[in-house]
């Protein structure tokens, strides 16, 4: 009898320790769910544009490892002249690029660039105050519903060089477009992300990750004129 008495308490305890850690499992296997996972993401490198206005700088940001074109497609870019003084043309670059989907599901409908001279600016808020500025106007793109668009949110943040951006949620009902701008090397940068409502509701956290990617290093305008720069893009 004392034998079994034994089993029976050694019974007893184990029980209690599985039901006592059955939280901590509930917890860890919560904590280690798809959902909630980091999402492994790849860097878009939009090369820099040469330019006798503005200094060449690279553009970077990050997508979802999983986004891609569809095989054969490519970006493109244009060049816009906005007017012409004595130095020539002064044009606003643009680069866009195809759709991105995620095994068929179209995830982002596009994502856009502009560049264009902004000389004697510093900064970001050297353009403005945030709460001014129309950013479904204020950057040149071309994109359908954008103009239409409202602002939802609004916000700024300085990356670890130093850059500050501003950054905006617009929604025309239809589509989102998260937006980016900042100020580097005597122009002006802006980058959108255009993706359904839907998908932006679905996957909020998605999409305000790929805004908050976008990079541009913080460059100094060139102290050489404009007729030495021109000869130096030459």
């Amino acid at each position: 009898h004392a034998s079994r008495d034994s089993t029976m308490r050694t019974s007893m305890t184990t029980s209690r320790r599985v039901v006592a850690f059955a939280p901590v499992l509930a917890s860890l296997a919560c904590a280690v769910s798809p959902s909630s996972a980091a999402i492994a993401t790849r860097v878009i490198t939009i090369d820099g544009q040469a330019n006798e206005r503005w200094v060449k700088i690279d553009a970077t940001v990050n997508v979802p490892e999983s986004w891609a074109t569809r095989p054969g497609q490519r970006a493109k870019s244009s060049a816009y002249v906005m007017y012409t003084d004595t130095y020539g043309p002064n044009n606003r670059w643009t680069w866009l690029s195809p759709k991105l989907s995620d095994d068929g599901v179209v995830e982002a409908n596009a994502l856009a660039l502009t560049v264009q001279s902004k000389a004697g600016l510093e900064s970001i808020e050297d353009f403005g105050a945030i709460e001014k500025i129309e950013p479904a106007r204020a950057f040149g793109f071309e994109l359908e519903g954008l103009s239409a668009a409202d602002v939802v949110k609004s916000t700024t943040r300085t990356d670890k060089g130093g850059q500050k951006y501003y950054q905006w949620e617009l929604d025309n009902g239809e589509n989102f477009f998260g937006m980016v701008a900042c100020v580097s090397g005597g122009a002006l940068y802006a980058f959108v992300i255009e993706a359904a409502s839907d998908k932006f509701k679905e996957s909020s956290s998605t999409y305000r990750a790929v805004i908050d990617s976008f990079t541009v290093a913080k460059v100094d305008e060139s102290r050489n004129d404009m007729s030495s720069r021109i000869y130096e893009n030459r």
